[in-house]
């Protein structure tokens, strides 16, 4: 009497070949340095928007005082809707932005030249330790 295996292939069925092992998702392949730097470009513009979750044209980034919110990268509803001032807006990077069509309807809105950048610092005063 012979195997199951040779029975099956005497029926005509052929085996199967080993499925190779599946690729990892996040694996990149390695670039030296230089060419990474070179070519790639990283975030030039942001539009997602930390509030409502969602991909905005007029997202920028504020350092502010609310307690009710840990976002920074905010769109114009959201900042409108938390009252945040545009005292509080680093950055002028959005498309509305760049197109001068940037509106605030929460207090006054400022130019583009009028934002006082800090290189990134942060407002000094009472802050909760959660953000």
């Amino acid at each position: 009497m012979g195997s199951l295996k040779d029975a099956l292939l005497k029926k005509g069925l052929k085996p199967t070949p080993t499925p190779k092992p599946p690729k990892a998702q996040n694996e990149r392949p390695a670039l030296p340095k230089k060419q990474v730097t070179d070519t790639m470009v990283h975030q030039t513009q942001r539009n997602f928007c930390e509030e409502c979750q969602q991909i905005q044209p007029d997202v920028e980034l504020y350092f502010h005082r609310n307690p009710t919110t840990q976002a920074e990268w905010i769109c114009v509803r959201c900042a409108d809707r938390l009252k945040i001032s545009d005292n509080f807006r680093q950055t002028a990077q959005s498309d509305t932005s760049i197109r001068k069509m940037f509106r605030r309807e929460h207090g006054q809105t400022l130019t583009a030249h009028e934002i006082n950048i800090k290189n990134g610092e942060k407002p000094r005063g009472p802050t909760s330790g959660n953000r």
